[in-house]
């Protein structure tokens, strides 16, 4: 597009895997900042609004639609000269949009995700949508027209045509409201008035229908010359003289003052009684996906959180397999999501009532930072349990299952409520504080039930409410919402008697969720946001050399995890699916042929040969637990369980003298620490690398006297070498970041992927009595997608010629955040 009124493109760059446009600079401020100083005065105003217009009416003569007209995309130069920027929504019309066939097509449609393919995300800006672009209907170039008309009623007026508090409020106004026309000022001239009028007409087609019309009354209007009829009832055009006396005119008006009179009171009354029962809002959904180059984790979900005003929505994300966590926020009214600096390995994020901070756990602390930039602050140390915030500055959390409370500036932690001593394995988890900041929801955890408890800050006492799947949140006016299997509820509750007062109705279906962890959040603003489970693809295990090429493939496609290899490289044993009911199965290598080990509908995962090649230890939840069990690797005889105890644990693998197993232990989502069991004698596990960091896929070296594992203790992940099992040395091996170690079988090279998912080999030297490593060299370009807290998903040939690696059979997708506008809706019977 080369026009004078539309900045100018010249050329689109990239930088690595950052696109950029080339663009041209336009100094000076954009109208939305000159329009907080007030209205423009009316030549000001017509002027620009002119220009606007005839940037419009060139694009729309080319077929393009810009669809996101705003003061905040149109600058005005030093010079008087507008520019509108921002087409970043357009699409290229083909053929005339009006065409029924189009009515479904991606091209027209204002549902868009940001890729520009799928139906969810309304884009735009709520103020300055039309009604049809709202509903999510198709639109063409009228959608400009409205926004346009929405623009110079701003400009005139100084206050959008379309308010509200909140995201739903300017939407249902978009669709069922009529702008303040009294705000328009006085001295606005007839045919101006009629314009923005005929721009802002809800029905697309009594709308005005080519926004040439509008520059050609503009351009009358500043000539003096403009032909619009003038005749809106009660106003004069420009010129127009009175004729008769005041008295003349009197006795015509007066007969019909009367019957006016009576028109408007009956009027009133009509509308009075309409407006008992108010129209019903309605509901609009719209998807937020991760940002550019980032994922939302299939492990735990993006942690969504929405602000109170329910404009923004705060969540957890991942820039790449290596990296951890940081917190990301979105406006609702935007396409772009914003990280926040410093909040490398954040998770779990709350909201202070004022919307200004944000609070987050991360490396074993409670933190907040401020949304308008600088460093975190540190409030007080504590592990994953949720947190609320009250309005007097209080800070409730969980720490090691008891519930405490801080000031929202940091301290010493108080106490609340505990769980009683006799009760063991109970733990009280995720409050959210009621409107009055003193009452509070939370949830028990005893062994496998889960409860909705009340409790307050000046007692001890707590009353269960109701047996759930999961965390409960309580959302204005009076509901609570938690789930139900998969299933979110919302069930009336009166917070301020601490009870509920109705039966449970179902508002969602397959929201996601780890244990009790639900992938969901609600505003008081009547906005509720939630991931769907995520749909995890089937993989393939296939053979590779050391270039990268492939060599052949093992087993159908199915869902696979965490393969090891037999020690004499006959057999591979592998996790197979489905996902969170996978059982251990054994491949022959040379027969290509596989054969189911264990039958039970838990998860079994994490197969580890012992040394002789005789049994498979697993990592097995029957019990409800993470626990240690082994079968024999022919799969003869029954599962015999190793080692059980209440924490969740993972075995990684076995020591070439079978005398101990090596296993991680989760205490959190960032705490995960690596213990030793003894498999002989008395089975009393002893701490090998514990910190307020993650430390885990720990692999025994060929000799025993070396373990390579993965930490996150520098802030980003590792790969590193200790000495086992006495700490007399401890080496850093990946050079910038790494996951997954691998011995090869003659303990002379170590593998692992790097932050690109390049397979990496060192070579060293295990033998000597001083640990030697050398520098990492890249192999080939793998196609896995670590994962985070399981072994690897790579093995090795006893030679290290060949990599079985577990290469997607199909796409993994993550289901984006769903955004729920006007929620409440969906609890009223149609």
């Amino acid at each position: 597009l080369n026009q004078p009124n539309i900045a100018t493109l010249y050329g689109l760059e990239e930088s690595g895997p950052t696109p950029a446009l080339v663009m041209e600079l336009v100094e000076g401020p954009t109208l939305a900042e000159r329009l907080k100083s007030g209205p423009l005065p009316l030549d000001e105003a017509l002027a620009v609004a002119k220009q606007i217009a005839e940037a419009l009416e060139y694009a729309h003569e080319r077929g393009v639609v810009h669809r996101d007209l705003k003061p905040a995309n149109i600058k005005i130069t030093p010079e008087g000269t507008v520019k509108v920027l921002d087409f970043g929504l357009a699409k290229a019309l083909e053929g005339e949009a009006s065409g029924s066939n189009l009515s479904n097509s991606p091209t027209f449609s204002p549902t868009l995700s940001v890729a520009a393919t799928q139906a969810g995300v309304i884009l735009g800006t709520a103020a300055y949508m039309s009604p049809e672009q709202a509903r999510g209907k198709a639109v063409d170039r009228r959608a400009d027209i409205w926004a346009f008309g929405c623009v110079l009623y701003e400009m005139l007026s100084g206050r959008q045509a379309f308010e509200g508090e909140t995201t739903s409020d300017m939407l249902a106004g978009v669709i069922r409201a009529e702008p303040e026309w009294d705000a328009l000022p006085d001295t606005t001239p007839p045919s101006i008035q009629k314009l923005v009028r005929r721009c802002l007409v809800k029905d697309p087609k009594q709308r005005l229908q080519a926004i040439g019309e509008a520059r050609i009354a503009i351009e009358e209007t500043l000539s003096g010359t403009d032909t619009v009829a003038a005749g809106l009832p009660g106003q004069m055009a420009p010129g127009q003289r009175e004729v008769g006396g005041v008295k003349p005119r009197l006795q015509r008006i007066l007969p019909w003052a009367g019957a006016c009179l009576l028109a408007i009171v009956a009027a009133l009354f009509a509308v009075g009684y309409v407006n008992r029962a108010p129209k019903p809002q309605p509901v609009f959904r719209f998807t937020i996906p991760a940002p550019g180059g980032a994922t939302f984790s299939a492990t735990f979900g993006p942690f969504v959180s929405l602000s109170p005003n329910g404009r923004e929505v705060a969540f957890v994300a991942q820039s790449g397999p290596s990296a951890l966590w940081e917190l990301w926020v979105r406006s609702l009214d935007s396409l772009a999501a914003e990280r926040i600096q410093g909040t490398n390995g954040g998770i779990d994020p709350f909201w202070s009532p004022d919307g200004r901070h944000i609070g987050f756990y991360a490396g074993g602390e409670l933190k907040k930072v401020a949304l308008s930039g600088g460093s975190p602050q540190t409030l007080c140390p504590a592990n994953l349990g949720g947190a609320s915030w009250s309005r007097d500055g209080t800070i409730l959390f969980a720490n090691l299952g008891s519930l405490y409370r801080v000031p929202d500036a940091g301290g010493t932690p108080t106490l609340v409520v505990a769980p009683d001593k006799a009760r063991k394995g109970t733990a009280y988890l995720f409050p959210q504080f009621l409107p009055d900041g003193q009452h509070f929801i939370f949830l028990i955890v005893d062994g496998e039930k889960f409860a909705i408890a009340a409790g307050s800050l000046g007692s001890k006492t707590i009353t269960r409410l109701v047996e759930a799947d999961s965390i409960a949140l309580y959302a204005p006016p009076g509901e609570l919402l938690y789930l139900t299997g998969s299933t979110l509820m919302a069930r009336p509750f009166d917070a301020k008697a601490v009870r509920f007062t109705g039966q449970a109705v179902p508002v969602a279906e397959n929201v996601g969720h780890i244990g009790v962890l639900g992938y969901f959040s609600v505003s008081p603003s009547g906005v509720l946001a939630y991931q769907t489970t995520p749909k995890i693809a089937q993989n393939q295990m296939a053979w590779f050399s050391r270039d990268g090429k492939e060599l052949g493939k093992l087993g159908p496609p199915g869902i696979y995890e965490c393969p090891a290899i037999s020690p004499d490289g006959a057999k591979i044993a592998v996790g197979v699916g489905p996902q969170s009911k996978a059982d251990i199965w054994a491949y022959d290598l040379k027969r290509g042929t596989g054969s189911r080990l264990t039958f039970n509908p838990a998860d079994d995962l994490n197969p580890t040969w012992s040394p002789d090649g005789k049994r498979i230890l697993f990592t097995s939840e029957r019990k409800g637990t993470r626990d240690i069990y082994e079968k024999a690797s022919n799969g003869l005889g029954t599962t015999q369980l190793v080692y059980a105890s209440k924490q969740a644990k993972s075995v990684d693998d076995v020591s070439p003298d079978g005398r101990y197993a090596i296993y991680d232990t989760g205490s959190g989502a960032t705490t995960v620490n690596l213990w030793v069991l003894p498999l002989a004698g008395e089975r009393k596990p002893f701490a090998f690398v514990q910190g307020n960091f993650t430390a885990a896929k720990a692999q025994f070296s060929p000799n025993g006297r070396y373990l390579a594992y993965v930490t996150y203790e520098t802030g980003r992940s590792e790969v590193y070498v200790q000495t086992f099992p006495q700490h007399l040395g401890k080496w850093q091996i990946s050079t910038s970041g790494g996951v997954d170690p691998v011995w090869r079988r003659d303990g002379k090279e170590l593998y692992y992927l790097d932050p690109k998912n390049e397979v990496m080999a060192v070579e060293v030297n295990t033998q000597s009595s001083a640990f030697q490593a050398g520098i990492p060299k890249a192999l080939f370009q793998a196609h896995i997608m670590p994962t985070w807290y399981w072994r690897s998903n790579y093995v090795v040939s006893p030679d290290g010629r060949r990599f079985l690696m577990l290469v997607p059979a199909g796409e993994s997708k993550r289901s984006p955040i769903t955004v729920v506008v006007n929620w409440p809706a969906l609890l009223k019977k149609p």
